[in-house]
Parts: C-alpha cells; sequence; structure tokens
C-alpha cells in the first residue's frame, strides 16, 4: 500500500454539486414502507448540527423528480446522471451522487464508462437506514463523501463511498441487505480509508486523463443476463436468448456461470443453443457467480466448452461492471458496422479500459 497523499488544505473554499436521486437516505415511513419523500432529505439536513455546526465545502443539491427507490432505476436513469455531471462540470469542483444501496453498483460502473476522461471526482453514496431513524449511517455516509469529494476533487474516478472506505465503483458490490459495510470491491483494494483523517493511496488511482471530459448519451437496451443453476435447460435459455418474432433482438448475453467460468457442458441442448447464439453474432460473455473470482476458460474442461463454442472470459469484472461494459460498447458507434463492430466489442470487453478489471490500462476508450 502506498503512502497517502497530504490532505487538501483548503477544502472549505471548493463547490459541489450534488445529484440526489433517491433511496433509503431520504425516504419517509408511509403506510406501505419506507419511501422517498421531496424536500425531506434537505428538510433533515438543515435541522443536522453535523451539516451546519463545522465548516464544510459549498454545495448545491439538485433533487430529481421523481425520487426513486434505486430498484427501479434503468438505463436512461444512468444516462440522466452522467449527462447532469457533464453539463455542470465546469461549474464544480467535484460531484456527489446520493443513490438507493441496491442498484448503486450498477450506476457507480455505468457512469465510470460513460464519463470519459474524468479528472474531478465522483463519488456515489447512500445508506442502509434512513437519516430521520436514530441510529442511522446515513449522517455519516454522506458527511463523508462530501468532505472526501472537497478534500480530493481531482479523482479520475467514479467512486462509492460507504462506511468510512472509498472504493472504485466498478470494482464495487453490494454484500449486505443491512450491515453498514454493504460494499466491497473484492480483491481489489479501497482507494481510501477514513480514519481520524481520510487517506488515498495514489498507487490504486487510475492516471489522469490528458484529453477532455467526452460525454457518452446511449447504453444498448438489448443486453440480458442469464443466472446458471443446476438443472438449466437448453430450452429456458433458448426463449430467453431468441425471443419471438417482434421482440426486440437481444445483443449480448452474460453469463454468470459456475467458479472460474464453468458450465453444464454435458448439456448438448445448452451448449447447442450458446454456439447458436454466438453464431448469430450475439455477444456471450461468460462472468463468474463468485464474489472474489476471476474467469479462466482453459483451467477446467467445462470453461475451455463455452470457448469453444464462441463464449468469451468476463476475467474478473464484477457482474454489475461486465452488464454496464457490454451496454456501453454496444451502443457506440464509433466502432464500426457488422462483423468489425462485433469484434472490436468483444475484443474491448476483454481488456481494461476504466480499472473495472485486471491488466494495463487501455486509455482513450
Amino acid at each position: 500500500m502506498g503512502a497517502p497523499k497530504v490532505l487538501t488544505p483548503n477544502y472549505v473554499n471548493k463547490k459541489l454539486y450534488i445529484m440526489y436521486t433517491g433511496g433509503t437516505i431520504g425516504m419517509a415511513k408511509t403506510d406501505q414502507g419506507y419511501a422517498p419523500k421531496p424536500g425531506f432529505l434537505q428538510g433533515l439536513m438543515n435541522k443536522s448540527p453535523a451539516f451546519n455546526n463545522q465548516p464544510l465545502p459549498k454545495y448545491v443539491i439538485s433533487e430529481y423528480s421523481p425520487l426513486l427507490d434505486s430498484s427501479n432505476m434503468v438505463p436512461t436513469d444512468w444516462l440522466n446522471v452522467a449527462k447532469d455531471i457533464y453539463d455542470h462540470y465546469d461549474e464544480y469542483d467535484a460531484f456527489v451522487v446520493i443513490h438507493g444501496t441496491d442498484t448503486l453498483a450498477y450506476t457507480a460502473s455505468a457512469l465510470s464508462f460513460l464519463l470519459g476522461n474524468l479528472n474531478k471526482t465522483v463519488i456515489v453514496t447512500g445508506s442502509q437506514i434512513p437519516m430521520v431513524e436514530p441510529y442511522s449511517d446515513a449522517t455519516n455516509n454522506l458527511l463523508g463523501a462530501i468532505m472526501a469529494a472537497a478534500m480530493y476533487p481531482h479523482l479520475p474516478e467514479v467512486t462509492v463511498y460507504f462506511k468510512g472506505s472509498l472504493l472504485r465503483g466498478n470494482r464495487v458490490q453490494k454484500l449486505s441487505s443491512w450491515d453498514f459495510a454493504a460494499f466491497d470491491s473484492g480483491a481489489f483494494p479501497p482507494l481510501g480509508t477514513w480514519g481520524g483523517s481520510l487517506e488515498i493511496f495514489s498507487d490504486h488511482l487510475l492516471s489522469a486523463p490528458t484529453q477532455p471530459l467526452q460525454l457518452y448519451e446511449k447504453v444498448s437496451p438489448n443486453v440480458i443476463t442469464i443466472l446458471l443453476y443446476p438443472g438449466i435447460t437448453g430450452d429456458l435459455v433458448r426463449r430467453l436468448i431468441f425471443p419471438p418474432k417482434g421482440d426486440a433482438r437481444v445483443e449480448a448475453v452474460l453469463l454468470l456461470a459456475f467458479g472460474m467460468g464453468n458450465g453444464p457442458d454435458a448439456n448438448q441442448e445448452f451448449m447447442d443453443v450458446l454456439a447458436e447464439a454466438t453464431q448469430h453474432g450475439i455477444i456471450v460473455v461468460d462472468s463468474t457467480q463468485c464474489f472474489r473470482g476471476i474467469v479462466d476458460l482453459t483451467h477446467y474442461a467445462t470453461g475451455s466448452a463455452l470457448a469453444k463454442v464462441g463464449c468469451i472470459g468476463g476475467m474478473d469484472m464484477t457482474p454489475d461492471a461486465a452488464f454496464t461494459k457490454l451496454a456501453w460498447l454496444l451502443a457506440r458507434t464509433d466502432l464500426g458496422q457488422g462483423d468489425e463492430r462485433l469484434n472490436k466489442v468483444k475484443s474491448l470487453m476483454q481488456v481494461n479500459l476504466r480499472g473495472e478489471m485486471m491488466g494495463p490500462l487501455v486509455p482513450n476508450m
């Protein structure tokens, strides 16, 4: 672990843009359970000593309408947040996204791909318990994210801040629905930790870009995820990959396989469907269900069989990162057409573009 960088002394002079998309952090009790309530979070912050009795950086909160439980968020919401950051990029020093925890890892991963050449800090945070409750992680998480963004406004990363840890956004997964340490980045170490002060470890960070910020404004809606389980049938997989005529064509499949990327190669019907899919130009990315895992399609015969029918390995990408990366690449118009586009997407899925996987970083992509 590298030596911590020195704290920025004039953080109170920084100006932050906070996007409040919804989530548990600002929910109020209703007859149906906790639900987002417009204006409620801002009201709680206005009354809280934590946000008023100490020097804080200047910030503006943009409350989205409608506020969403993150289970209701869809890819167009990723695009809206990315566009919001892009539109305010020159006006503010750094950015905080307040988000529900259930799909937070998807949004953090998507933003890392949609914001090319990012050179200002973006921190996504939320909470497990609403701020209105007496024993909540909301204040610590939001205050920590605000302070971290102001102290280090030029981290070239989309990050997640939760329970004192600053994590790479496209490496995190939600591990718990109740523990305050809800997120972890697996084998990839934290970018920073907060104890008596915030320490950022420079050797874990991406290199600063040399090109201006680039916004990607589309993602493909035609990526599906299939979770393998013992006894999965080829007929079910066929119906998922090849929908009835008139429905949208599937462009890519994220296959959540066992262990190091293994699948039921003894199930010939299953293998035939995958072979047919890749022959029709559908990209099949083999990812692992393991939290700390890596796909190696040469290690076991059950993995190499998937490679033989055209599946490509997802290395150590999280399912969230692999899904959003596929959707981003498939929507890009600068990768050519036909077989050229197909081959480029398959190639780029297997190289490190935003720190989402191991291997040398390929810049400016």
